[in-house]
């Protein structure tokens, strides 16, 4: 489903047309609109002048048209047109009064596609930082006749899942398998054979699949991540606790997880607070936290909590961090 959104830096608020998957139908309107908001300003010239405008293209002599025939849509890329223009300055004080400020307006034609994204958790996947995804085959390799294997690769920081297309007696097979420092993990796999590859949006439906699989595979990874723990680390400073698997307890709550998401999670005395409690060092005592190897893509996600303690043995947290 392509979208035309038309906003302005003059007005607020915007237009947005659906053009279905009608690719042609929307490069003749834009090319229109373009050409006729160019005609009005120009015709205009006592209100507007220094009209100039641009877009997105691979080639600086290549048309409107072309552009958007060759614009790549991706999930979340949209491809803008602007046409840029001032007012005169007869027409800008009588706009905006005595008010004298220098103004560049803009008109925004943005051209977007939307995907079937319904879920939260695809977004927030797709966005981050070390998300990556490629598909190393076609439509017309996908389709050709034959028994070539094919996949696609989405990975975050070392893991990830791969789509394998194979083909028996004639018949295309599609598996998602569940890949961990490059390697697929045996019995972690999932039949995914609903990919129409004649259908001009297969490549992101095929995308989408598979992050859906990694939400299946990683559902803690997907969830947890290591701004939340940092959150977590600002916020403890400055508590009072009585135990330490109050501390525990405090931790896993507000990072939204249970003790069978991180079974490995512990935080237990340092050596070092028995040398404080006879005098042999002056310093905070000290925890010693792990999450659990592996957890958030770290081989040691291990931290230290440092508190001083009360005369009625309370912990006061004056430190959260790292190792």
């Amino acid at each position: 489903m392509y979208y035309l959104r038309i906003y302005s830096s003059e007005k607020d608020g915007s237009i947005m047309l659906p053009f279905n998957n009608d690719l042609e139908s929307l490069i003749t309107y834009v090319v229109d609109q373009h050409e006729r908001i160019i005609r009005y300003l120009e015709s205009n010239n006592k209100k507007y002048e220094k009209i100039a405008f641009i877009w997105d293209k691979d080639r600086y002599d290549e048309t409107l048209e072309v552009s958007i025939r060759n614009f790549d849509f991706g999930i979340f890329q949209s491809m803008n047109v602007q046409i840029f223009y001032d007012l005169t300055p007869e027409y800008d004080k009588e706009m905006h009064s005595e008010e004298r400020i220098d103004r560049r307006e803009v008109i925004h034609l943005e051209i977007m596609k939307k995907y079937p994204l319904k879920e939260k958790g695809i977004i927030d996947l797709m966005t981050r930082p070390e998300y990556y995804f490629v598909c190393a085959f076609t439509k017309e390799m996908a389709l050709r006749e034959g028994m070539d294997s094919h996949t696609a690769r989405l990975r975050v920081g070392d893991i990830g899942v791969e789509y394998i297309l194979s083909k028996k007696a004639e018949k295309r097979y599609g598996t998602i398998y569940k890949v961990k420092e490059n390697k697929a993990i045996p019995n972690k796999h999932c039949i995914y054979d609903e990919i129409d590859f004649e259908d001009p949006d297969w490549e992101a439906n095929l995308e989408i699949a598979m992050c859906k699989a990694f939400l299946q595979f990683y559902p803690l990874e997907s969830t947890l991540k290591k701004e939340n723990v940092d959150e977590v680390f600002r916020k403890i400073v400055g508590m009072r606790f009585n135990r330490i698997s109050n501390i525990e307890y405090w931790i896993l709550e507000n990072l939204q997880v249970t003790k069978e998401d991180l079974p490995d999670f512990v935080i237990q005395e340092s050596e070092i607070n028995e040398e404080i409690r006879i005098g042999k060092a002056d310093v905070d005592y000290v925890l010693d936290g792990t999450f659990g190897e592996g957890v958030l893509n770290k081989q040691y996600p291990d931290f230290s909590i440092s508190y001083l303690m009360t005369n009625n043995n309370q912990m006061i947290i004056t430190d959260a961090r790292w190792n």
